[in-house]
């Protein structure tokens, strides 16, 4: 029984499985690379919206930085108590609505060169002595401006002389809620909250929302530690508890920079059902191509075969015509072959049809042979027998009846041997029983009574070597007939074995034995009988040998090989 898994079904769905697994492969490699792409487009897309919103603030803060430096670079030279000072800080104010406050600031913290032309002293101001510390381009948030009151952003641009001394600052201060007011006009900035901050992650300019814009802030990444790393986008948990994604862009590098929070919603829930969906794609893909596939081969090929199968089983079993207009439907290979099949059929069933009736010719013609033969033999004897009642001497009618019965025992051979359903195999234990039954009954009489003992094993033989032993078994009894004696009970006694013997395999055993005395041993051993159980001992290729047993007995057995049937070497010649 051959196991469901080498069926054809589970081979085709491996090997289409095998098929499509690349194109699997690189569906799910193209859904990265698309969601690596739609991720990179995301990102450009958030950081190109936050740097349009923050363009406000960023052409402030350039145009101050591009301010101050120019006048940094001219009060390298001039002094501040020159008058030209007060005039430059007074025109660069005037023609810049967003300046609140431009002028020099010495190392002391003071200023007496400023658009107001008023003197002022900064030392309590925390950012400026800070920046004082570090020398450096500082941009900073003041909630109360030193000179205005109001919120402003203050950059403060490093004065240093020919020789590279730091003198001060140059500052300038821009009011905060002017820098981000544009803003509100721009429909992007509804779903989004911006600010912008400095080095030192103070928020310097920012939305106004009603929950004020600290809540839209990342709540565990510090602004400060966004300083010095360019453009970046990452999603982060609001102070709100909102899942949101932020944009940073930079203004000045390194000290002021645009942090936009946007609600994430839309982008990443694209993201995952196109994830999803593309990954899902492939099992799809090959399912579906899996169940056609094979639904295909089921009809196609695997029902039309298994028809082909049952037919051809039938026909085995039952020789039943294969019919090959069950495959009208199939395809035209498994058609042709199940033509070529039924063709076959029928020329088997009508080639076996004339070798039965071959055979059935033949054995109703060897039968008649034998029959015939056995009725010549029959009529031969009948002739015998009216010769030897009318020979007048004794002799000649002792040697009529030898004869006689030696026919009357090929008669019964032949009997046998066409009486037999089977003319290549003869049960000789069967022809035996019969033939020295009739035996027994002509030998016995009321003077010397007769027992006869037959011990026949089950025993097939060939022709060829049935009918030598059937009539060696007739001349063996005969003389077993002619020379047993009497015991001491009076009656005569005959033994007839056959079995298969021990000394090797498809060896036979056949033994004859009689009671018999002393003074009739030499007679025994001498006379025609025993020359013509010789000459068919030759025929059988057997041993022979005779031995006397206790107890008055006189045994002869023959062990011969059984022969296997060769037709070749037993065709009858009619």
């Amino acid at each position: 029984m051959l196991r469901r898994r080498d069926a054809l079904l589970p081979r085709v769905a491996l090997m289409l499985t095998l098929a499509l697994l690349p194109l699997g492969i690189i569906a799910v490699a193209q859904t990265q690379s698309a969601i690596v792409a739609a991720r990179d487009t995301y990102r450009a897309s958030l950081s190109a919206q936050t740097s349009r919103l923050i363009s406000s603030e960023r052409e402030a803060i350039q145009t101050a930085r591009g301010i101050t430096e120019g006048l940094a670079n001219a009060l390298a030279v001039l002094g501040p108590d020159d008058t030209i000072c007060q005039d430059l800080m007074q025109f660069s104010a005037d023609r810049n609505e967003e300046v609140v406050f431009l002028g020099y600031i010495d190392s002391e913290r003071r200023s007496t060169c400023n658009n107001f032309g008023v003197n002022y002293d900064f030392s309590g101001i925390g950012a400026l002595n800070r920046a004082m510390d570090l020398e450096d381009l500082a941009v900073t948030y003041n909630p109360a401006g030193g000179a205005s009151g109001m919120p402003v952003v203050v950059l403060q641009q490093p004065v240093y002389t020919g020789q590279g001394v730091f003198r001060g600052f140059v500052t300038l201060s821009m009011l905060s809620d002017d820098m981000s007011a544009s803003r509100a006009s721009d429909p992007t900035a509804e779903d989004a909250v911006v600010v912008t901050f400095n080095a030192d992650g103070t928020v310097l300019t920012s939305d106004d929302v009603p929950e004020g814009y600290a809540e839209f802030l990342p709540s565990e990444t510090e602004l400060a530690s966004l300083v010095g790393q360019g453009t970046q986008l990452f999603s982060e948990t609001a102070r709100n508890g909102q899942l949101r994604d932020f944009s940073v862009v930079p203004i000045l590098n390194g000290k002021v920079y645009g942090l936009g929070s946007w609600q994430s919603q839309q982008p990443l829930l694209r993201e995952r059902a196109f994830s999803l969906f593309t990954l899902l794609f492939p099992i799809l893909m090959w399912l579906i191509s899996l169940v056609v596939a094979l639904m295909a081969i089921r009809l196609q090929v695997i029902g039309p075969i298994r028809v082909l199968g049952r037919q051809m089983r039938d026909f085995a079993q039952g020789r039943r015509v294969f019919r090959s207009e069950t495959l009208t439907n199939a395809p035209t290979e498994l058609r042709e072959i199940g033509e070529i099949f039924s063709t076959m059929a029928r020329k088997l069933t009508r080639d076996e049809a004339d070798l039965e009736n071959t055979v059935h010719e033949r054995d109703v013609l060897i039968k008649e042979v034998h029959h015939r033969v056995k009725n010549n033999l029959q009529l031969m004897s009948s002739i015998l027998n009216m010769q030897s009642r009318n020979a007048m001497n004794t002799s000649t009618r002792s040697a009529l009846r030898k004869v006689q019965n030696r026919l009357t025992s090929l008669a019964a051979v032949h009997r046998g041997l066409y009486e037999t359903p089977l003319v290549s195999q003869v049960r000789v234990d069967t022809l035996l029983q019969d033939l020295l039954g009739q035996l027994a009954k002509l030998g016995d009489s009321e003077e010397a009574p007769l027992d006869v003992s037959l011990e026949l094993q089950p025993v097939t033989l060939v022709p060829d070597q049935a009918g030598p032993l059937a009539m060696l078994a007739a001349e063996g009894f005969t003389n077993a007939l002619k020379y047993a004696t009497a015991g001491d009970d009076g009656r005569r006694r005959i033994r007839v074995r056959l079995h298969p013997d021990e000394s090797g395999p498809d060896m036979v055993m056949f033994e004859i034995a009689n009671t018999v005395q002393n003074e009739m041993r030499a007679e025994t051993e001498e006379g025609l009988g025993l020359k013509l159980i010789q000459a068919f001992c030759a025929q059988l290729d057997c041993r022979m040998k005779s031995s006397e047993e206790e107890a008055g007995w006189y045994a002869m057995q023959v062990c011969f090989k059984q022969q296997q049937f060769a037709p070749e070497q037993h065709t009858p010649r009619v």
